[in-house]
């Protein structure tokens, strides 16, 4: 807990100027949708952290919830707000990353929300000697995607992870490509090799 906390408060000062920038619009889409914002400060925080991110990675403010898919038309869907919002306020009371949700939606509608979401992060990660295999995830209903994904697999390895090198197995060459991004981004060395039926990225961290 207390290495989250430090990653988010790094994290907030880092996208200070970003946070501002995604406020605004989505103080803007809640008025016009009449939905509310997730009330509680630091889950709304992180959630323009990440947006943010998404950004700078991608160069799209793409959900936060779910990598690229390489799919012209389902990444487009994926630009926050999403093409499913509407229908998942319908039927769970929020978006799927709980950062909109129906007007004068209780406490316990929220709660409910982020436990839902947490039970679908939350998962055992595959890893064993500084290995990371993101295969085998559930598949959201609505995105045909796992979920979590290769990239949330890495971001929570990363929150306590002491090595200097990780490697990560994954099935597509599109998340290749969505790590080989990460590491540009974040600085990290990326190398990578071609298996029979998956490939292996290696991250060197230092």
């Amino acid at each position: 807990m207390i290495k989250m906390m430090i990653s988010f408060f790094k994290d907030y000062l880092k996208y200070k100027r970003e946070i501002k920038k995604q406020t605004k619009w989505i103080n803007n889409y809640a008025k016009k949708k009449n939905y509310d914002i997730n009330p509680n400060p630091m889950i709304a925080t992180n959630l323009k952290i990440w947006l943010s991110e998404m950004e700078g990675i991608y160069g799209k403010r793409l959900c936060p919830c779910f990598e690229p898919s390489g799919g012209k038309e389902n990444d487009k869907a994926m630009i926050c707000p999403c093409k499913y919002i509407d229908d998942e306020i319908e039927e769970y009371g929020t978006c799927h990353c709980a950062l909109f949700g129906k007007k004068g939606l209780s406490k316990d509608g929220w709660k409910a929300s982020s436990k839902r979401l947490m039970k679908e992060y939350k998962v055992p990660l595959n890893i064993k000697d500084n290995i990371l295999d993101t295969r085998g995830m559930p598949i959201d209903k609505r995105r045909g995607m796992p979920i979590p994904d290769t990239s949330h697999q890495l971001k929570s390895t990363l929150i306590n992870f002491k090595g200097k090198e990780l490697k990560l197995i994954v099935a597509t060459k599109q998340e290749v490509f969505n790590l080989e991004k990460i590491a540009k981004y974040r600085k990290f060395s990326f190398l990578f090799e071609k298996n029979n039926d998956y490939y292996t990225v290696t991250l060197d961290l230092k």
